[in-house]
């Protein structure tokens, strides 16, 4: 270096540091302290919880924390239904989302799944995907997915209808 001419980035400052200078101030002193004690010194920590005291809990899908007892007595079919509307009643609630939302993203979501499978289908047959595909509603698209899938020609004008 020239005389007279500040270097172009500071000089690193090597040694150690006394420990009443510099740190970020955390503990007092070189005392260790204790993990059972608070840190407002009243006395030992809040023991943590003991799962095996929780109690019984609520069935998932349960109404209003509808005991367990309740389903004993149903087919297999009502209780089938019965999970079918616990878990459309918890996709139609996304907290923080408005419930017209959540139905838009959830219906882009299927139209979304249905436009992959029918373009992995034509893709396959080494077909042209049809031109109005993409305009088609879901439940068009899930109406030309099930007649595709149970092995017929799908022309465009059926897919439209």
């Amino acid at each position: 270096l020239a005389q007279g001419h500040s270097p172009p980035f500071p000089r690193r400052v090597t040694g150690v540091a006394s420990a009443g200078s510099m740190g970020c101030g955390c503990t007092k002193g070189s005392a260790v302290s204790d993990p059972q004690a608070r840190q407002d010194g009243r006395g030992p920590a809040q023991k943590k919880p003991d799962w095996r005291s929780a109690g019984e809990g609520h069935k998932l899908g349960a109404a209003g924390g509808a005991p367990v007892e309740e389903d004993a007595g149903l087919s297999p079919e009502e209780k089938r239904q019965r999970a079918l509307e616990a878990a459309e009643r918890r996709q139609a609630s996304v907290p923080g989302i408005a419930a017209g939302k959540v139905t838009v993203m959830r219906e882009k979501q299927q139209k979304d799944e249905l436009l992959g499978k029918l373009t992995e289908y034509y893709n396959r047959k080494r077909m042209d995907l049809p031109m109005g595909l993409n305009a088609a509603s879901v439940e068009q698209l899930r109406k030309h997915w099930d007649h595709v899938r149970a092995g017929g020609e799908a022309p465009l004008d059926a897919l439209l209808r």
